[in-house]
């Protein structure tokens, strides 16, 4: 492994951990609790999923692909 390819791996794994890095640094400094963010991470699930399922209802009854 050249030094390139040392620097590109360390900054992929970088940016792969850098979302949790900021959010418990903005927690941190907006001093939420980690039940806060913990709740608010499991609303946003929750709405998402959601979104998801009338996106595939939604799509079901416009092709006729209803299962009864």
């Amino acid at each position: 492994m050249n030094k390139q390819e040392f620097v590109q791996s360390g900054m992929a794994e970088a940016a792969k951990g850098a979302p949790p890095v900021i959010v418990a640094a903005t927690a941190n400094v907006q001093s939420w609790s980690m039940a806060d963010v913990v709740t608010w991470l499991t609303v946003i699930y929750l709405l998402l999923q959601i979104a998801w399922l009338i996106w595939k209802w939604s799509k079901a009854a416009q092709t006729g692909e209803v299962k009864e």
